[in-house]
């Protein structure tokens, strides 16, 4: 599964870390020394999961890391990985099953709306339509579903991988960072809000590709 791939491809400089786990290598790189810094940071969001299909880089902002460093092991990321790999084929078999019936049904009812209802064509056609639109919504808010579940699993085997005690600890570390981090930006902005800002900020250069809305990718909350 590609995901986040257009950050993927921009993150060229040498990672700090790297880790390889069953054949894949995993790529970590501060998100400060990228212009991604403020696009996501600034949304609470510390930690970005990309790939190529075949192996990951994590963005990740530096003190984010430095305070939650024990959840990126090895064997937490194993677990991450088989949550990414898993929610992956579920989410194209789920498509699936929505797609080709969706497909072969509109064919055959336009076909029969050309043929048979010449006249009530059109008002077929925009039926058909609504009903794909219907067909998504429910086909998406099923993903999302199943994702979540797949995600509080994979939270339960960190949770028994680390221990309790240290899992919990990390989600304190967690909030503290989240807490200290806007706290920070709060203040700044006090003693600059009367400054002219000289440079545009980056503004959505890039949004995932694959249904990656609900896909874990930020420490230990879930979305």
């Amino acid at each position: 599964m590609k995901l986040n791939f257009k950050v993927y491809k921009q993150l060229i400089n040498e990672p700090f870390l790297t880790q390889e786990i069953d054949g894949k290598i995993i790529e970590f790189h501060y998100m400060n020394d990228t212009p991604f810094l403020y696009q996501y940071a600034s949304r609470g969001r510390f930690a970005i999961w990309t790939s190529d299909a075949t192996n990951y880089r994590v963005l990740i902002e530096k003190k984010y890391y430095e305070a939650l460093e024990d959840f990126y092991q090895p064997e937490v990321n194993k677990i991450w990985l088989e949550f990414l790999e898993g929610v992956s084929g579920l989410s194209k078999k789920i498509n699936t099953w929505f797609i080709i019936p969706t497909l072969i049904l509109y064919v055959v009812i336009a076909g029969l709306a050309t043929y048979l209802f010449k006249d009530y064509t059109l008002q077929i056609l925009l039926g058909m339509i609504v009903l794909v639109v219907v067909s998504n919504m429910f086909q998406g808010r099923l993903v999302n579903k199943k994702v979540r579940e797949e995600n509080l699993k994979a939270q339960d085997k960190i949770r028994n991988s680390i221990g309790n005690e240290r899992f919990e600890s990390l989600i304190k570390a967690q909030e503290d960072h989240y807490q200290e981090y806007f706290k920070f930006q709060e203040e700044v902005q006090d003693q600059e809000q009367t400054d002219q800002l000289e440079n545009e900020t980056i503004d959505d250069v890039v949004e995932n590709n694959e249904n990656e809305e609900e896909i874990k990718e930020d420490g230990t909350k879930s979305n």
